[in-house]
């Protein structure tokens, strides 16, 4: 585990690379997104090779987790907000209306038209400022639901997280377990995926991670999802597939994986997976699928890795 008290060199060096790799070229005005990309890239990848990987990671996590969190509270608070604005509103119209109707039958010196037009007109003042403000309402609780789908997705893949796992699963297995459905899982781990990131870097390992999540999702259904279950570990779940199809498209995926490379400043990654496959056995719980999955991806890895097992 890395000392704290040499975090102060690792930024120094950082600070140092970042300079020199700025001086050797021309800066053009338009290349400003493109240097400061560089630049937090180059901070990154640093921190990484001196050992702070555990910290960054968690760090990243959970500032994701606070601003999504802080994100929803604050949208929650203002639709509480304007609904308390609403009644109020409401109340207000109503109450005026009751004066007005009061006033109106017991004087006999005002001019009775043009006070009522005037009263109309501030009530369809008020009653624009409702329709406005429901309309607002609308809008956040919209925004909400963007929030909450955000908070279900991993920063790096924009694959869905196991939060969002925990929660699609408990829903198919009620549903599995009440009608019988096919539900297959296909847990994936990225082979030697250590070595990448010791060889080529952190940030090479990221864009690998980045590079799968793109081809699982271009090889499922709409209706079946992938996610990001840890590090270099995915599971996806088909929903309503026999074991057989759902194998099919294992050996797709796996297929598609290993005839796809990454160029990452000037040099060739390769990647494999190895797979466990199992399919949903009546009373069945998230845990004992991803149970025998695992254990048929420790299998797979066993015999040689870039194969597929089934369970």
């Amino acid at each position: 585990m890395p000392s704290l008290e040499n975090i102060g060199d690792v930024v120094k060096k950082s600070c140092e690379e970042i300079k020199e790799t700025i001086s050797e070229k021309r800066v053009e005005p338009g290349d400003a997104a493109e240097i400061i990309k560089n630049v937090v890239e180059t901070f990154f990848d640093r921190l990484r090779k001196s050992g702070y990987s555990t910290y960054l990671d968690e760090y990243l996590e959970k500032e994701h987790e606070k601003k999504s969190k802080k994100c929803i509270d604050l949208a929650k608070e203002s639709i509480d907000s304007f609904k308390e604005s609403n009644t109020n509103l409401k109340n207000i119209t109503k109450t005026h209306t009751i004066e007005i109707e009061s006033i109106v039958e017991s004087s006999e010196e005002i001019d009775i038209p043009k006070f009522k037009n005037r009263i109309e007109a501030f009530q369809s003042d008020l009653l624009s400022e409702l329709q406005r403000a429901n309309e607002l309402i609308k809008s956040l609780e919209s925004e909400i639901e963007e929030l909450q789908k955000q908070s279900n997705i991993d920063p790096l893949t924009k694959l869905y997280n196991r939060k969002a796992l925990e929660i699609d699963a408990k829903e198919l297995l009620k549903h599995s377990n009440q009608r019988n459905l096919n539900i297959s899982l296909l847990m994936i781990d990225a082979d030697d995926f250590k070595k990448v990131n010791d060889t080529f870097g952190h940030l090479a390992g990221d864009k690998v991670l980045i590079l799968l999540a793109k081809l699982f999702k271009l090889s499922i259904r709409e209706y079946d999802r992938a996610y990001r279950y840890g590090g270099e570990e995915f599971l996806i779940i088909f929903n309503r597939a026999e074991k057989d199809d759902a194998k099919k498209v294992a050996e797709r995926i796996m297929k598609t994986v290993r005839e796809n490379k990454l160029i990452y400043k000037g040099q060739t990654i390769r990647i494999t997976l190895s797979m466990g496959l199992t399919s949903h056995q009546k009373g069945d719980t998230l845990e004992s699928m991803i149970e025998r999955a695992d254990a048929a991806v420790y299998q797979a890895k066993h015999e040689g890795k870039d194969r597929l097992v089934v369970r």
